[in-house]
Parts: structure tokens; sequence; C-alpha cells
């Protein structure tokens, strides 16, 4: 039995190009199967009639399929938190082989399945009338590779990430190589990266598109692979980008002995998710409380807690150490590299 089933009342089974025109229900969470290139890609839809903005929640890594029933979806829990249009989306490479653990939504050598979300995503966004500006990507560890890379696919959208594979070659070498056996066919390292580089690297995706999203990237310093081997390149390679396309890139460490597991927990990211959306966490504006109109009509009677939890979190993040990039700075990490 699909697990979908088990999520929600209603699947609507369609072919791409009806998205724009599909008579999605409102404010009611929905599964979505769209078959593209003979390969079934799995959502989880709310169309809000409350909100013009969208979040969409990327999968997650270390999936073991002997336990976890598929189709996947992290923080679905979370949907009745949220006014605005959500998104879910589910890592069809996991049916390439039941050994992926890690899919980070790669599918074959010859098929990018990430690709083909992002195409999907934006017909529904058309079929929503939201704008790019107003959608955000969050997602932690793999869940944080596919937002980075939708949010650069998708231009003028924003990231919120956590503890995100930067490199995907520079992760625990088990999952690489099993990415590499069933989703290249094995193909060696020189040849890999050398065709497909763009794909595993979010520092050549970048090249390739010429483009840097806004984006705000969490790390926990207590993760030495995060750290080490994703931030740390992440900051030298954005170095040798020739502009930002006036967009702004955050990093904000933190310390959790966790290590890489550590997320921010639900009481701060959902919270901070709505403030994102707003744009009122970014530079820490001094109106960071005022709710959107939206959110006050939606939930009147909870207004003053909510403001109470915004502002939590807005002092819990200037509290944190904040490196902002931009060009005009770049001669800073120069420095210390």
């Amino acid at each position: 039995m699909n697990f979908l089933k088990k999520l929600v009342d209603k699947i609507f089974k369609i072919n791409f190009n009806d998205i724009i025109s599909f008579d999605f229900p409102e404010n009611e969470l929905c599964g979505l199967e769209i078959l593209l290139n003979n390969v079934k890609y799995e959502f989880l839809v709310k169309k809000s009639n409350k909100s013009d903005k969208i979040i969409c929640f990327g999968g997650r890594g270390g999936v073991d399929q002997s336990k976890r029933k598929l189709p996947d979806f992290p923080r679905h829990s979370w949907r009745n938190n949220f006014v605005e249009s959500l998104i879910y989306y589910a890592d069809p490479t996991f049916h390439v082989n039941k050994e992926i653990r890690n899919g980070w939504y790669m599918g074959t050598k010859d098929d990018w399945y990430l690709e083909k979300i992002a195409l999907i995503l934006e017909e529904i966004e058309k079929n929503f009338k939201i704008k790019n500006e107003n959608t955000l990507f969050y997602g932690t560890s793999a869940g944080g590779y596919s937002s980075l890379v939708l949010a650069t696919l998708i231009k003028g959208s924003t990231a919120l990430v956590g503890n995100a594979q930067i490199i995907i070659s520079n992760h625990y070498k088990g999952h690489y190589n099993t990415l590499k056996k069933y989703c290249f066919d094995d193909l060696d390292e020189k040849t890999l990266l050398k065709k497909y580089g763009y794909r595993l690297n979010l520092l050549e995706l970048f090249k390739r598109e010429n483009y840097v999203p806004h984006f705000t990237y969490f790390v926990n310093v207590e993760s030495k692979i995060d750290l080490n081997k994703h931030c740390f390149p992440l900051m030298r390679g954005l170095q040798e980008l020739p502009n930002f396309n006036g967009n702004d890139v955050e990093i904000i460490l933190y310390h959790d002995e966790r290590g890489h597991t550590a997320r921010n927990e639900r009481e701060l990211a959902i919270p901070l998710i709505k403030l994102y959306l707003d744009r009122k966490v970014y530079n820490y504006y001094e109106d960071a409380t005022i709710l959107n109109k939206a959110l006050i009509s939606f939930d009147f009677e909870n207004k003053d807690k909510i403001i109470i939890e915004q502002q939590r979190t807005i002092e819990k993040l200037k509290s944190k150490r904040i490196f902002k990039i931009e060009n005009k700075v770049n001669s800073f990490f120069k420095k210390i590299f």
C-alpha cells in the first residue's frame, strides 16, 4: 500500500502539462502524483487562499528502506502551523535501489530528478499565482542540499537550511559510494565530477547558473564534517564568484553537542520560517514583530503569543555568531583562509 494514502484523504494523479490549470482544493492538504519521464514524483500540497506565500519542505537522508515507508515527508506534522501554501516533495531516488539511504534527489546519470522537481514546483506556483520571491525552501542535511539547489534553479526564491551538504563527495563515503554505484553506474571519480559536478557540488551549480540564491545556512560547529567539509569550502568557494546577483548569504554558527543531527527545534523553526517568509529576520529589522495581515486574520486570538515567539527567535539569533558574505568583504575571508 502506498504510504501517501495514509497521510491524506485525497490524492490527485495528473499530467505535468495539466498542473497549471488543475483545480486544487483550498486550505486542504492533499497528495499529488506526477509521472514525468516514467518517474513518479510524489508531493503533499496545500493551496492557501489566506496567503500569497509558499513554503517548500525538503526530504531527509539516512533512510533505511527496510524500516521506513515511502514516500517520506519529514515535518508534515507541522502543516497546521502555517497559514501559507505548502509543498512537501519526496525523493524518488530511493526507488532506484533499496540500498540507497541518501538520495539527494539525484536520480540517474541521464535524469536529474531535482531538476524535474524544480519544473513541477514552478508549475504549481503558477497555478497558485505565487511569485518566486514569495517562495521559501526549508530543509536540513540532504533536505538542505535540495533546498539550496531549488533556490538556485528557481531564481528569486529563498532558502533557509541547516547542516546542509554543500559538496556531496565530501560527505560520508559509504552514502556517497552507494549513490555513485546506483545513480551513476559506478563511474570513475574523475569522469563523474567532470560530467556531473554541478549536481554534486553547489559551488559548481552556482557557476553554471551564474547565480547565487538568497539563503541562510545554519552550521553546528560541533559537527566537524559540516564545518570542515561543507561550511569552510563554501566560504572559500564564494570568494571566487564574481557577484551574488544582489542576493545575500548568511552563515550562522551555533554550538550543539549532538553534532550533525542537531536541528533547530520545532519551537524555534516554525516562527523562524514565518519570519523569513516576511523578510523580517534577515538584517534583524526593528519591526520584526509586526505580523502580516493574513496571519493576524487567520489566528487573531493567538496574535500576542505569536509575537512573543517571533521576538524570542530574533533575540536567539542576535546572540549567535553571524557571517554576512558579500563581495566587499571577500578580502576578510582571504585573510582567514
